[in-house]
């Protein structure tokens, strides 16, 4: 890509539910040489450098997703195997996530989830829709890559905190090492996170059986789940946590154990291999809370290489910093292909 003209972007919004428009309304008020397409069908993706998995709600997404024949599975491709970023804002971030934690510390059903982000997220961490606010937050990175018309600082204070506008909005609770941080927040759960929160503490302290959600396909258990398993099919991956112990700095130690089916073809071994069961430890980290105030330390943004995620609504702010850092990203992966 040359610097003194550089090609077009094109960056696709999934316009299945959600501020959608509001999105390609910021994309495109940057520079004239971007382009947004608003993705419903899987044929779109190869037509766009990058996509935005936008706000709104993370169930209907999902069940939308569902129901639309392909994309469901032509968005994970691009997520997991494209050169091309990703940026997940709000339930577009739940969608990005590989745990999550809802309404309940024991979780028995889900909603198809893209996956990418191994990090541990807990929705409706700020509150339902009436209690939606605006705080500020850390300031977005410099883009990686700015050399396009509108890229410009124009004056702006770079290094000032971003209004960050929650709206019924998740918080990360935990990441993998390989994730880099890009902003956290001290915030109080809503009362029904909260309550969540402990209890989930409670029972893994306990030893207690707790269901996480992982990357998951469809939503069965029971003869659904066998059917699916002897056919072949994808099918719903389910952690069973079982406590360990705690860390000395507050972090929880416990077993995953996931059902597994081995992808090797062996006829004579297909019944073993559907109940193989793979067991993998790891170490969760809870957000301590504080005695007075209840209040914890939360990411509310977060990066793995091409995957961008944010757990408020930058779409919404009269400031287009993160808006921009996704442009960069999507311009430095285009230079870089």
């Amino acid at each position: 890509m040359s610097n003194n003209n550089p090609p077009a972007i094109t960056i696709g919004v999934l316009a299945l539910q959600g501020a959608f428009e509001e999105h390609q309304r910021s994309i495109e008020s940057i520079s004239p040489q971007i382009k947004t397409v608003q993705i419903r069908t899987p044929d779109q993706l190869s037509q766009i450098d990058g996509i935005i998995l936008p706000g709104g709600e993370s169930t209907a997404i999902g069940l939308i997703g569902d129901a639309t024949s392909g994309l469901w599975e032509a968005l994970r491709q691009f997520v997991h195997s494209s050169n091309k970023p990703t940026w997940g804002t709000c339930a577009g971030m739940i969608l990005l996530s590989e745990r999550c934690v809802g309404a309940s510390a024991v979780i028995t059903n889900g909603q198809s989830l893209i996956g990418g982000m191994d990090i541990l997220v807990c929705r409706n961490y700020f509150g339902s829709q009436v209690s939606s606010f605006e705080m500020s937050t850390p300031a977005p990175p410099r883009p990686p890559c700015c050399n396009l018309e509108g890229m410009e600082d124009e004056g702006e204070d770079v290094n000032a905190p971003f209004p960050g506008v929650f709206i019924r909005a998740p918080a990360i609770l935990t990441v993998s090492p390989d994730m880099e941080v890009l902003g956290k927040v001290v915030a109080a759960p809503s009362r029904g996170a909260a309550v969540v929160l402990r209890e989930l503490e409670r029972k893994i302290e306990a030893g207690e059986n707790v269901i996480q959600m992982g990357v998951v396909d469809a939503l069965e258990a029971g003869r659904a789940l066998e059917r699916k398993i002897e056919a072949g099919e994808n099918v719903i991956q389910m952690g069973v946590v079982d406590a360990l112990e705690r860390g000395a700095g507050g972090g929880i130690r416990y077993t995953d154990v996931r059902l597994h089916k081995d992808a090797a073809n062996d006829a004579d071994n297909e019944e073993e291999k559907k109940d193989t069961v793979i067991q993998e430890r790891i170490n969760i980290d809870l957000p301590g809370a504080s005695d007075e105030t209840n209040a914890r330390e939360v990411i509310c943004a977060v990066r793995k290489g091409k995957i961008l995620c944010t757990a408020f609504h930058p779409e919404i702010a009269d400031d287009l910093r993160w808006h921009k850092y996704f442009v960069g990203m999507v311009l430095a992966a285009k230079q870089d292909s």
